[in-house]
């Protein structure tokens, strides 16, 4: 006689810019995520930190790629910001952890700065266009 064990989750209510498939990836699947669930995954990791005020996040971001855009935080930094301007995006779940607490609480206030809708969507895409010409003025 073989058993099968489910498990009933909670219905969630879901926003547009939501996918329609679960937060997580279900177990031996790829660590591949959407820009969505990469947001969710950052959260949790920093679920426990302490709340850091950042006055302006955005213009914070894009000085800190300026400053060393071939550092791989100011390379995932770049793709996050990118990810929140187009709402797009494909990030791995080992790269959540790849953050130093300060740069995590830059990215935790990007995305609270961006759901909040404060910041014009034209100064979300003059911060891409900014950190894709810092990428390209750092390996030159």
């Amino acid at each position: 006689m073989a058993f099968r064990l489910t498990v009933d989750q909670p219905k969630r209510v879901l926003t547009m810019s939501e996918p329609l498939t679960g937060l997580r990836p279900a177990f031996g699947t790829s660590d591949a995520m959407s820009a969505f669930q990469f947001e969710e995954e950052l959260r949790h990791v920093a679920r426990f930190d302490p709340q850091r005020i950042i006055e302006n996040p955005l213009a914070a971001a894009v000085q800190k790629i300026r400053d060393n855009p071939a550092f791989a935080q100011s390379r995932l930094l770049g793709r996050i910001v990118t990810a929140l301007t187009y709402q797009r995006g494909e990030f791995r779940r080992a790269e959540a952890s790849a953050l130093d607490t300060a740069t995590l609480g830059l990215v935790i206030a990007l995305m609270n700065a961006h759901r909040a809708g404060a910041t014009p969507s034209d100064d979300w895409i003059n911060a891409a266009k900014a950190v894709s010409a810092a990428y390209v003025d750092g390996d030159a």
